[in-house]
Order: C-alpha cells, then structure tokens, then sequence
C-alpha cells in the first residue's frame, strides 16, 4: 500500500491525478444513471440504454488511464501505439456492456459486475503495451496480480449493490465503488512497472504523440459530458411525464372512488327497492288472497240464489221484470267472479308462482269444446263461427285448462268486437317449428301503433264498438303470459275495419305425436 502511494504522490502529477479521478468519478455517475434507466426500461430501449452505458463506462476507463499516463512523470519521452490505443478503448468498451447487459438481463450482477472490472485490467494492460519509449519494461507480477483482483472484485461487488435497489443512495455508491476500483487498479498496476533506460529499443511507426492523446481525451471527455447532458435532458422530461401520468391516475383514482361510492349507494338503494317490493308483494299477495275469499264466497251466494230465482225453483216470480232483474244479477255475478279471477291470475303469473297441470291435450276436441260454449253469444251478436282444426293434428303436452283459457279469451273478444253479420274462425296449422291455433274475425281491427298497447293489462283500444263492451283489458296480457308460460307466443295481426288474427303458439318441443300420414286410396 505504502509502494503504491508512493508511486501516487512522487511519480505522477497530483493536479491530473485529481483530473483523472473526477473524470473518473463522472463517466462512472453517468453510468450508473444509464443503467438505471436500462432497468426501468424494456426491449429496444433498454439495449439502447446499456449500450450507452457500456460506452461511457468504457471510455472513461480509457480516458482515465490515459490522463493518469500524462501524468506519469517519467525521464523518458512516452508516444503511444495508435492501433493498440484503439483497440483498448473497443475492449474497455466491449466488456462494460457486456458485463452491464448481464446484470440488468440476466439478473446477474456479481457476473457482470467481474466482466466489467476485468474490462480495467484489459483495457491497463492493453494500454501499457501501446507505450513507445527509449526503455524497456520491468513487470512485477505479484502486483500485476493484486491489480487485476481489485479491479474484478470490487466492480463485482460494486455492481451488486447497484442491482440490489432501485434508489439513488445504490447508484451514488455503485459509482464511488466503480471510480475507486478503476483508480485503485490503475495504480496499482503502474506500481508493478519499472521503466529501465535501453538505447537499443526500435522506433516505431504509427505512433500516438502526447499532445494528440491529449485532444482524443478532451473529445471522450466532451462527449461523456454531452451524454451527461442528454441523460439529464431525459431524467427532467420522464420526470415530468411521470408526474402528470401520476397526477392523471390521482384524478382516476379519484373518479373510480366517487363511482364506487355511487355504485354502492345505488346497490344500497336497490336493495331496498327490492325489500320494498317483495314487502309490497307480499302483501299484494295477502290482498288477493284474502279478497279471493271475501268476494267468492258472497258472490257463489249471489249466483246461486239467482239460479233459483230464475228456474223459480220454489214458486212463479209475480212480475216479468224481476226475472229479468234476476238474469242480470246472475250476468254480473259471473262477471264479476270471472274478473276476480282473472286478477288472480295475473298476479300469480307476475309473481311466478303460476303452475301448469300438464297432460296430453287434443286441440280439435278442444277447439270444439270451446266453439260450443260460446256458439249462444255469437248466435246473439248475428255471427258466424267457423272451424279449421284437424283431427289428425298431434297431441300437445300442456295444462288444457289454460289453453281452454286462452282460446275463450280470444274468441270472446273475436265475437265482442265483430259486427253483426262478421264470422269468426279457428284454425290451426303445424310446421317444424311447432303448432299455431289462431283466432280471425271480420272485426273492427286494431291500429297498428295500438297493437302493444292491447297487451297491457287493464288497457283500452278506444274504438266505438269497444265503449258499447266494456271490459278489465285483462284478457289479452293474461293470454299472453299464459302462452309464455307453456314456452309459447301470443300474437296480433290486424288491419282497421278488416279484422284480427289472434294466433297462440306452441313449440315443436311440446309436441307428443306426429300426425301420420294418410294412407294412399
């Protein structure tokens, strides 16, 4: 240690020393700042940026050396080799980003940081060889190994810690480390050489002169420096793009906070609709039941009693014009009983709670079922009735009540809003899809815009035939949701003062049998 201070302080100029050792210390700071934007970088750009590094690096190892060679306070003239000056700044070069591109890649860092301490050795002793002088070189190779293990170990270690974490505390010691391990090498490696005067060396050709080495040093100096600059230039800009990116996802951050606590006060909200709901539909529930009970039962009483008054069961009623009181009490009963039952039905359907019976049911039989019931009110209304439906159509797996249901519905309302003189038809047709029985009239029809509407339960079509029979509006909306029920359609075709199809759908999966076909005569 002692031989090596020596060398420092008698054998070389303390104001380069100094010089080399602060270029030294801002080529390796400039490094460092590469390396780390290579880390928070990815692809092209991060080879572009280790690349820069090992380029800096490399030159002010070379830069370094060469200054502290000028230094050098030797009795003879020293030139330089211009090949072998090049190629020490390509090795010092070369190996800095290779060493550097194996820690930040390959997340080895003692590795790279070897490769890149053993790029000061190469780059010394390639240097050292370059030297063109009036003597001969005497080597000490117990130093010449000390240099190199400094050099190697202490770039290792040095890398380690830069790699270890990303802050600015790492990278300031990662390049004290890497300055005190060039300089340390340095020296040490001009303590094992001994210049010993010989007249006999050759001259040489291709000979670097001090006062040139001097300019090239200035120029690797200056473009360090620029690249300093431009490292700097990118820090501020990626700084502030960090800062509004940053400031950006605040503002996001805020925004997704106050939807969140909308969301959650419109969850919080919901929830209490729905409990609000289900409590309104149980009650509705309870309404209906308990209604279902009060109103059938009286009117049961209603009805039956005028059944006996009309049939005068126990005796003539004197005046003609109370048994046609009785027949209407009797009429508006079965209204009324047939309303209330209509508005159980819908609120069973609504809440889904609606059952089907299901059975195999033969829609000829029953079509004609339903034809026969309201033959008297179309004999009434001076309509004619007419029926398509084919005995030889399939059996169908549904509740037939409901269908009867659904089918009553619609030709009472065929006969309801036919002139006298119309007709109304059933017909029913099968196709892959599955089976439609549908219900004409030659009615008064529906608009078009007023179709929708006629689906909404307790609906009117304002129409002059419709005011001459009023209704609930329930019939259509609970044909519907009872075809829904059976997996089916209803649907309205119509044309004003032409009529009105009405045609309920099965599915082709409710279908039992198929119809066979007709034997050839």
């Amino acid at each position: 240690m002692l031989r090596v201070l020596g060398c420092i302080t008698q054998d070389h100029d303390l104001r380069l020393v100094l010089l080399a050792g602060a270029l030294c210390l801002f080529a390796c700071s400039t490094a460092m700042g590469l390396i780390g934007r290579a880390r928070a970088s990815g692809g092209r750009a991060r080879t572009l940026w280790i690349a820069g590094a090992g380029f800096v690096a490399g030159s002010g190892i070379w830069a370094t050396h060469f200054v502290a060679m000028l230094a050098y306070r030797s009795p003879y003239p020293f030139d330089y080799d211009i090949g072998l000056t090049v190629l020490s700044v390509a090795i010092a070069v070369a190996l800095c980003g290779a060493g550097f591109a194996l820690a930040v890649v390959r997340r080895s860092a003692f590795l790279g940081g070897a490769l890149a301490g053993s790029a000061i050795g190469t780059m010394h002793y390639v240097g050292m060889a370059a030297v063109r002088a009036p003597a001969r070189e005497i080597w000490d190779f117990d130093y010449v190994a000390v240099s190199l293990v400094i050099g190697i170990l202490a770039m290792a270690f040095g890398m380690r810690l830069v790699m270890r974490e990303e802050k600015l505390r790492a990278y300031s010691f990662g390049a004290l480390i890497f300055t005190l391990a060039i300089c340390s090498m340095h020296f040490t490696g001009m303590t094992a050489v001994t210049f010993a005067y010989d007249p006999t060396v050759p001259a040489t050709t291709g000979i670097l002169a001090p006062d040139a080495l001097a300019v090239a040093i200035a120029a690797i100096a200056v473009l360090i420096l620029a690249l300093g600059m431009v490292m700097a230039v990118v820090d501020h800009h990626l700084a502030e793009r960090a800062a509004g990116e940053a400031a950006r996802l605040r503002a996001h951050i805020a925004e997704l906070e106050s939807t969140k606590v909308a969301l959650e006060q419109s969850l919080h909200d919901r929830a209490v609709a729905l409990s609000k709901a289900d409590m309104a539909s149980r009650s509705k529930s309870a309404f209906l039941a308990a209604m279902s009970h009060e109103l059938r039962t009286p009117l049961n009483a209603i009805i039956g009693f005028s059944e006996v008054m009309a049939l005068q069961a126990f005796g003539p009623i004197g005046n003609a014009q109370y048994r046609t009181y009785v027949r209407d009490i009797h009429d508006s009963g079965n209204h009324l009983l047939a309303l209330i039952s209509d508005i159980l039905d819908i609120s069973r359907l609504e809440a889904g709670k609606a059952e089907l019976n299901e059975e195999p049911v033969q829609l000829s039989t029953l079509a004609a079922d339903c034809l026969r019931m309201v033959e008297r009110q179309a004999e009434a209304a001076g309509l004619t009735l007419a029926q398509d439906v084919s005995t030889a159509l399939p059996r169908v797996l549904a509740d037939e009540r409901r269908i009867k249901q659904v089918l009553l519905n619609l030709l009472s309302n065929a006969i309801k809003f036919t002139p006298p003189g119309g007709s109304v038809s059933v017909t029913a047709r099968q196709d892959e899809s599955g089976i439609s029985l549908s219900v004409g009239d030659t009615g008064v029809g529906i608009a078009p815009g007023d179709i929708a509407r006629a689906f909404e339960s307790f609906s009117q079509i304002d129409s002059t035939v419709a005011r001459h029979h009023q209704g609930a509006g329930l019939g259509l909306p609970l044909a519907r949701q009872l075809m829904e029920l059976h997996g089916g359609t209803l649907t309205l075709e119509s044309e004003v003062s032409a009529g009105t199809t009405a045609t309920a759908f099965l599915p082709a999966a409710r279908i039992l049998a198929r119809a066979r076909p007709a034997a050839a005569a």
